[in-house]
């Protein structure tokens, strides 16, 4: 494809629900690249509640090794029905027209990620390869058939048929996004997992000792969570107001911080298989009689510490980091900012804290226009991964299409 083609724009929806599951966001946006330069414009915005029902069967399916192929395909269609939704809502909210729409990306909602370990040997021919796998439910037939727009979906399982972690993927639309000229900046986003990517000047981009790098740095809001709702019934601890007056609890955070993913070496990802629900549940068992705030200003310390961590790990050493870019809810949590600074400065680093909002980008739509993003590349049959992020062994163009 020509330079030229490239540069006409496209309109292109993002759909995005993520390990919080507690909406589908919708971004529409106009996409084009000039003089290998991104240009995009987000025109309009739209999220979709998910019903507690559904919810709730999608957090037990996430928990359930044994779940019936049945109900699977039943909520595979009513997860793909959501998303339809969420576009049609975009597009009436919006008065836009279908026609007008080029594709939508939908990133689905993860049930599972099992992603490869670093080399495993194959019994049977001696060779070695790796081995992995995920699942994103949502039909994106369903999305196409609803809305009358070709709907591209599925991105991570191309990555990781070429060896690659099928993750992150949003480190695609990081670089574009954000790159400097002059300075190093992290794009951290704090969802139910963290995650971060790092994003080199321009000028040093294909050096191979200040590549583009990202991966999981492990739990983001998902175990502050669970705790709010186990103790509060609340969905989230609003401002980190609870966590702020809370003790840490040394013995647990010293636990939680030995947890064996957090020292092994990129490329790595993480969810809710090591994360979730019954990870809490457990460390709820071996630490009983801990006062809720206390349980909520340990979890807010352990997912600042494993972040600043992270950064002193595989970062620092080989990065000079001058801005951190945050995003996801945990970027408007105060306690869990101001703990990040805290951190950030008892290791000797002098970095600047932005937003999204900083760069012109809505932040609770930004993951959203990832996909819009990794979708018009894969429209244009551009390469849409970044495999010295993934591990993949090559570039390979994501998405399965339906049109």
């Amino acid at each position: 494809m020509s330079v030229a083609d490239l540069a006409k724009p496209l309109m292109v929806m993002g759909l995005m629900s993520g390990t919080s599951v507690d909406g589908v966001d919708a971004c529409l946006a106009r996409i084009a690249m000039h003089d290998g330069h991104l240009q995009q414009e987000m025109i309009a915005t739209y999220t979709q509640d998910i019903a507690p029902a559904l919810r709730s069967r999608l957090l037990k399916a996430m928990s359930d090794p044994v779940m019936g192929l049945e109900a699977l395909c039943a909520l595979n269609v009513a997860v793909g029905e959501l998303f339809a939704e969420a576009a049609l809502g975009l597009l009436r909210t919006h008065h836009i027209l279908a026609g007008e729409v080029d594709c939508i990306g939908s990133h689905g909602q993860t049930l599972f990620h099992w992603p490869p370990p670093p080399v495993q040997s194959d019994d049977e021919t001696g060779t070695k390869r790796p081995l992995g796998g995920t699942l994103q439910i949502g039909e994106p037939s369903i999305i196409a058939e609803k809305t009358g727009i070709y709907t591209i979906a599925d991105f991570r399982p191309r990555d990781m048929a070429a060896g690659g972690q099928g993750a992150p993927l949003v480190c695609y639309a990081d670089r574009l996004l954000f790159q400097d000229e002059h300075y190093t900046r992290c794009i951290q986003n704090i969802g139910g997992i963290a995650n971060v990517t790092v994003v080199p000047p321009r000028s040093t981009e294909q050096a191979e000792s200040q590549p583009v790098m990202a991966f999981d740095t492990g739990p983001g809001n998902m175990l502050m969570d669970a705790a709010m709702m186990h103790f509060y019934g609340k969905p989230y601890d609003e401002n980190g107001a609870v966590a702020a007056t809370g003790t840490i609890h040394e013995a647990l955070l010293v636990h939680l911080l030995g947890h064996p993913y957090l020292p092994l070496t990129p490329p790595k990802t993480t969810g809710r298989e090591q994360f979730g629900e019954p990870f809490f549940k457990a460390q709820l068992a071996q630490f009983p009689g801990l006062e809720p705030a206390d349980w909520l200003a340990t979890l807010t310390e352990f997912t600042a510490q494993t972040i600043v961590d992270s950064y002193q790990r595989f970062i620092f050493p080989r990065y000079q980091v001058s801005e951190m870019i945050l995003g996801g809810g945990g970027a408007y949590n105060a306690h869990l900012r101001q703990r990040l600074e805290h951190h950030l400065k008892a290791a000797g680093q002098v970095v600047s804290l932005k937003m999204h909002a900083d760069f012109g980008i809505h932040d609770k739509y930004k993951e959203a226009l990832a996909f819009a993003i990794l979708a018009w590349a894969a429209f244009q049959r551009q390469p849409n991964n970044l495999p010295e992020c993934t591990g993949a062994s090559h570039p390979v163009i994501m998405g399965k299409h339906c049109f």
